[in-house]
C-alpha cells in the first residue's frame, strides 16, 4: 500500500472513531477565486435535497455549518451561478481552496471521506465518460448492425467500470464512500442491480450505515416486489387536495403505477407519451396513478399543470424517502409498473410505444 492510500485509509479511521466518540459539527471553510463578493453560498444535504446552510461570501471567503447523522454527499451552490461542487463529509473541519471556475483543481483538507471520494471519481469518472459517449452514438445509430456493435463495445466498458469498483470496494469496505458508488451503480448498471446483494456483502462497518445503505437495503427487502405476474402490493398516499387514496381503489382497471418528479428531466421528457396512452385509452378501463418525488408541493401542482397530466396525483413530499418509492424499492425514476383489472403486474419501465403497444394488445 503506497503512501498516500495509508493517508487516506488511517484518515478515515481517524474520522470515524472521533464521530463515535463525540461528533463535532461539520465546518466548511472556503476560499475560492472568481465569486462575486456578497453572493450567497449554501449547502445542500444531497440525498435529502434541503438547504442546511447558507453564507454570504466576502472576498471569496465563506463559512458553512451543519449537523450531521452520517457521513454522506452534499452540494455547495452559489446564487446566479451555475456552478454545483459535490463534496463527501461528516462532522469534518474542511477547508477548500481554489478556482470556482475550476472545480476539479480545488484542493481540499480536513476530510478523509472527502480525499476518498476524489480518489474513487479519479479512477471512475473517465470511465465513466467513455460508456456514455458510446452509449449516446449508440441510442443515435439507425442502423440495426451497426448499433448492436456500438452497444457490445457499451457492455465491454461497463464491465471494465464494474470491474474497477470491486477492486476499490474490496480495499475501502467500510466506507460510506463505497456505499454511495454502489448506490449510483445499481441504478446505472443493470449487472450491478441484479447482484446487489453480493455486493453489499462486501461491505462493514460505517458503509452500512447511512441513508445509501438504507435505500439498498430497502431495495434488497423489497426485490421481490413488482415482479412480472406478481400482485402489487396496495398503498395509501395522499392526493393534491390533501386526500388519501389508495392503490386499491383503482382495483377493476388497468392501472400504469408512475412514479416520477417535476425536477426529473427524464420524467419530464417522458409524460408528453403518458399523456398520449392516457388520452388513447382512459375511456377504455385504464388509468394512470402518478406517484411523485417531490418535496416542494408548488413545483408538483405547477408541473402537473405544465404538462397536462390529467389524473389521479399522489405524494407525501420526502423527495427519494416518498414511503411508496422506498417500500417498492425505486432507486431511479422514471419508473413504473403496468397492472391489469386484478392487480396482477403485466409490464415494468413500459416507454413511449411500448406502452401503447402493450395495451393495444390487451384492450381491445
Amino acid at each position: 500500500m503506497n503512501n498516500s492510500i495509508k493517508k487516506i485509509t488511517i484518515g478515515f479511521l481517524m474520522t470515524i472513531v472521533c464521530f463515535q466518540l463525540n461528533a463535532q459539527s461539520l465546518q466548511i471553510t472556503g476560499n475560492l477565486k472568481n465569486v462575486p463578493d456578497k453572493m450567497q453560498v449554501a449547502l445542500l444535504d444531497g440525498m435529502a435535497n434541503k438547504e442546511v446552510d447558507s453564507a454570504m461570501v466576502v472576498d471569496g471567503k465563506f463559512v458553512l455549518k451543519a449537523k450531521t447523522e452520517n457521513t454522506g454527499i452534499y452540494v455547495i451552490t452559489f446564487k446566479a451561478i451555475k456552478i454545483q461542487i459535490p463534496i463527501f463529509v461528516g462532522n469534518d473541519e474542511l477547508t477548500m481552496e481554489g478556482d470556482v471556475q475550476k472545480v476539479n483543481e480545488i484542493v481540499y483538507k480536513g476530510s478523509a471521506s472527502q480525499e476518498l471520494y476524489q480518489s474513487f471519481m479519479k479512477n471512475l469518472d473517465p470511465k465513466m465518460l467513455t460508456y456514455f459517449n458510446i452509449l449516446s452514438i449508440a441510442e443515435n445509430e439507425k442502423n440495426s448492425i451497426k448499433k448492436d456493435s456500438i452497444t457490445k463495445k457499451a457492455d465491454i466498458e461497463a464491465k471494465k467500470i464494474i470491474d474497477e469498483y470491486i477492486a476499490l470496494s474490496k480495499k475501502y469496505n467500510e466506507s460510506p464512500v463505497t456505499t454511495f458508488f454502489l448506490f449510483q451503480f445499481a441504478n446505472i448498471f443493470p449487472l450491478v442491480k441484479e447482484s446487489l446483494r453480493d455486493y453489499y456483502a462486501l461491505l462493514a462497518g460505517e458503509a452500512k450505515k447511512g441513508p445509501f445503505a438504507m435505500v439498498i437495503e430497502k431495495s434488497m427487502e423489497s426485490a421481490g416486489l413488482g415482479k412480472i405476474g406478481s400482485v402489487l402490493p396496495d398503498f395509501k398516499q395522499n392526493d393534491v387536495n390533501g386526500k388519501s387514496v389508495s392503490l386499491s381503489s383503482l382495483k377493476g382497471k388497468y392501472v400504469l403505477v408512475d412514479f416520477w418528479a417535476s425536477w426529473c428531466g427524464p420524467c419530464r421528457a417522458e409524460n408528453p407519451n403518458v399523456v398520449k396512452t392516457y388520452n388513447q385509452f382512459k375511456d377504455k378501463n385504464f388509468t394512470v396513478l402518478g406517484v411523485s418525488l417531490d418535496q416542494d408541493k408548488t413545483r408538483w401542482l405547477e408541473a402537473i399543470k405544465k404538462d397536462g397530466l390529467n389524473w389521479t396525483h399522489v405524494s407525501d413530499l420526502k423527495y427519494w424517502n416518498n414511503e411508496v418509492a422506498v417500500q417498492f424499492g425505486i432507486q431511479s425514476i422514471p419508473a413504473s409498473f403496468l397492472i391489469d383489472p386484478n392487480g396482477v403486474v403485466i409490464g415494468r419501465d413500459l416507454r413511449g410505444d411500448d406502452l401503447v403497444k402493450t395495451l393495444e394488445k390487451l384492450i381491445k
